[in-house]
């Protein structure tokens, strides 16, 4: 018995150490957000006014060529246009 209730008291200890809470920002219906955040303000990304989106990259195809003289086919985001794989590094 003391073994559970030393468990349940550790985790409940871990649990406070996040420091996560819910939203307090008010639904379209007049209900508290269920989102947990951890933001200072307290709001989540969906209530936060200052929340920017961060930009997507868009992946492209690779600009390489294989040993076989072929277009390589792996995707990259890299700015080079290169892959892992022919990235040249000098």
């Amino acid at each position: 018995m003391k073994k559970i209730k030393l468990s349940v008291a550790a985790l409940l200890i871990a649990g406070v150490g996040f420091a996560q809470t819910q939203c307090v920002g008010v639904t379209k219906d007049s209900n508290q957000c269920k989102n947990i955040t951890k933001n200072v303000n307290k709001l989540c990304h969906i209530h936060n006014p200052n929340y920017v989106k961060k930009a997507k990259i868009k992946s492209v195809v690779c600009s390489g060529i294989t040993k076989k003289n072929n277009n390589c086919k792996n995707k990259t985001k890299n700015l080079s246009g290169f892959c892992h794989l022919h990235i040249k590094n000098d």
